[in-house]
């Protein structure tokens, strides 16, 4: 995605090590994949790179959703009602 984005600025580049990804196990798991621009191109490929991820979302740093504690009560709910129509059941002559 990086390297489309500096080609559509006429910044040509290629990418390196994007093969690598399924050795992870055998190799170290971060820094296998990279961008590669001239030198020439650099300051410009960092400068658009920069204001791309400037408007990026930012990560959701809201809490991870938690259950309330409502489903917990319909489940004991639930199982005292089912008990007791298994008792009412039970109890009924045949």
């Amino acid at each position: 995605m990086i390297l489309g984005l500096l080609e559509q600025q006429r910044i040509p580049g290629r990418i390196e090590g994007e093969y690598l990804q399924g050795g992870v196990g055998g190799l170290q798991a971060m820094g296998l994949v990279r961008v590669l621009v001239s030198e020439a191109d650099y300051a410009e490929a960092r400068k658009i790179i920069s204001e791309w991820e400037s408007v990026q979302p930012a990560p959701d740093s809201a809490k991870p959703e938690t259950r309330s504690p409502g489903g917990i009560q319909i489940f004991v709910i639930g199982m005292i009602v089912g008990a007791w129509i298994m008792y009412w059941l039970l109890k009924r002559p045949v």
